[in-house]
């Protein structure tokens, strides 16, 4: 899941390469995204629901789905 959630983030950031000020959050929670992919890392809820509120809805259900959360 986390891989379409990058393939979902990558999408979304460069749809909105036409506006800069977006670009400023989306390039490096699709960074996150894709570390937590080939890491094998869990990022927190927190970060989740960032990505779902900024970059992308489905990414950030995906991302809500797949974890686990340590922290909680």
């Amino acid at each position: 899941m986390k891989l379409g959630a990058f393939v979902l983030c990558l999408i979304s950031t460069i749809l909105m390469g036409i506006a800069i000020i977006p670009l400023i959050w989306c390039i490096p929670m699709t960074i996150k995204v894709y570390r937590a992919y080939r890491d094998n890392d869990f990022p927190t809820l927190r970060f989740n629901i960032c990505v779902l509120l900024f970059v992308n809805i489905i990414a950030g259900i995906l991302l809500l789905i797949d974890n686990e959360y340590p922290e909680l």
